[in-house]
Formats: structure tokens, sequence, C-alpha cells
């Protein structure tokens, strides 16, 4: 019987003397597990992934220009497929892009103009409320080609200016899309001053892999989705990664992103935003 006594005194001992190493303000998240509950415990999640600015950090260190696709093809292959929606918000057209992507649980990235920001401050909140990436498409989607140096820096803090406004916080854009992907696309002579100007922005431009020009097929929302699956399918391979250029200004891109989604999903394919691909190009490989 003495045995026994002190046998459970010292169990009662050993719930309330801390264990060496660990201190009393510890004790509080210590939770004891029964031996039935010890081999059922969950995994711990995923670490969140890097912020943008450590992106930023390792790519500025590698890349004299850190960007993404900005040659017409990623220096990834996962399969990844990034949605991107240029020049709103607008108030008739994106809700309804909104509500595609919400019934599809997807994420894509919008690159904003400040002054549709401005017009439309409801419309960006409910963007970022929904877990979608912004960036910065200048603030009233001038040709950088044709800027001075001050110029496009003024089109570029303009826009962050009026997202900021319209949140009511700093919400700090790490993603540009030149206007008419310029000036990449015509050997313009502008391109190594925007280069300057965009790093000291510490902004990654981002152009496309895929176009399927919606803006010059109002009324054919079919030909959009055949555009972007005939284009999807000359790369012949399925682990490409692609960046697709879309409006959400215009009624036929939000009545074709049900079937390019669809399409996508066929495959197998993945829909990340445009971070996940940064990610990828600069911690990644």
């Amino acid at each position: 019987m003495f045995v026994l006594t002190l046998a459970f005194a010292l169990g009662l001992l050993s719930l309330v003397v801390p264990t060496p190493g660990i201190s009393s303000s510890q004790l509080g998240y210590v939770q004891p597990v029964s031996p039935v509950k010890a081999g059922t415990l969950p995994e711990l999640p995923d670490p969140p992934p890097p912020d943008m600015a450590q992106v930023w950090t390792v790519a500025e260190a590698r890349d004299h220009s850190p960007d993404l696709a900005t040659s017409g093809k990623l220096a990834t292959s996962q399969g990844k497929i990034a949605l991107t929606f240029d020049d709103g918000p607008d108030p008739r057209i994106t809700p309804l892009i909104l509500d595609t992507l919400n019934e599809h649980h997807m994420k894509a990235t919008f690159f904003v103009m400040g002054g549709q920001v401005e017009e439309n401050p409801g419309l960006l909140r409910r963007i970022v409320d929904e877990g979608h990436t912004i960036g910065n498409h200048t603030y009233d989607h001038a040709d950088m080609s044709y800027l001075s140096p001050e110029q496009m820096r003024l089109e570029l803090q303009s826009t962050q200016r009026a997202v900021d406004k319209a949140l009511g916080y700093h919400h700090q854009m790490t993603l540009m899309r030149p206007p008419y992907g310029e000036p990449y696309f015509e050997g313009s002579g502008a391109l190594p001053v925007f280069r300057r100007v965009i790093r000291q922005q510490q902004l990654f431009p981002v152009t496309w892999t895929i176009d399927p020009q919606d803006y010059l097929l109002a009324g054919y929302p079919e030909r959009i989705v055949r555009n972007v699956i005939s284009q999807d399918e000359a790369g012949r391979r399925q682990d490409r990664d692609e960046v697709i250029l879309m409006h959400d200004i215009h009624l036929q891109d939000a009545q074709a992103l049900p079937d390019i989604i669809d399409h996508y999903d066929g495959s197998g394919r993945k829909f990340v935003s445009v971070d996940e691909l940064l990610r990828d190009k600069y911690l990644r490989q």
C-alpha cells in the first residue's frame, strides 16, 4: 500500500514540476499527448512561401534586369499557368471575371491602371480581399517607349499611390506590366532606360507567353478560346509554364474564361499567380 501511495504522489509531482529547459511561461502551451494519440498527430503545415521582397533580393543579385516572360518564354517548366488581366478594374467586366475565378477556386494576377483604380476603389479592394495578386500597369496606359525617366517614374508612382489610397494602407506592388509590352517588342532604344527605372523601383516587369488577341475579338469568345488552345498546343509540351494575357475590360474575355479554365484543367495543369512563377525562376532553379 505504501508503495502504491508513493508512486501516486510522484506521479502528481511530475505534473507540476517544470521540465528542465522549459520556462514557466511555456508550460501553458505544452499539452499532454496520450499514448493512443501519439502516433496520429497531424503533419505540420507547409511553411508560407517567401515574400516577394526575398525574391527580389535574390533576383537582383543574379540578374541585371529581373523579369518574367519578357523574351516570350519562361525559365521554368512545371506545367503551371498564370492567368493575367490588364487595364482594369472595370465595373462591368471585372466582377464577372472574379465570380468565375471564385467558382473555380482559382487565383489570378490583375495588372491595374491607376486611373481605373481611382474610379473603382471598391473593386480593387475586392480583388485584393479575394486573394488575387495586383501589379502596376501605369496610370493611364502610357507607352513607356516615348517617356522620359521622370515620366516613367510618375506613371508608376501615381498608380502605387492610387492603390494605397483605395486600400487605405500601403500595399507595395512588386510586379508591373508595360502597356503594349513596350519597350520590349519593337527593339526600342528606350529599353535600357526603362530597365534602369524599373530596377530602381524594385519592380519585376512581366509580359506574356500566350496572347489570344482578345481585344480584336469582340463578340467572338470562342475564337479567344481557340487561340489560347492553339498557342498552347504549339508548345507541344504539357510541362510548359505559360503566362496568358487577357483583359478585364472586354465582355468576350469574361465569356471565354470558363472554357479556357476547362482546357487547362483537362490537361492536369495548375493555375498559379505570377508571384509563384517568379519564385520558381529565382529561388528554385
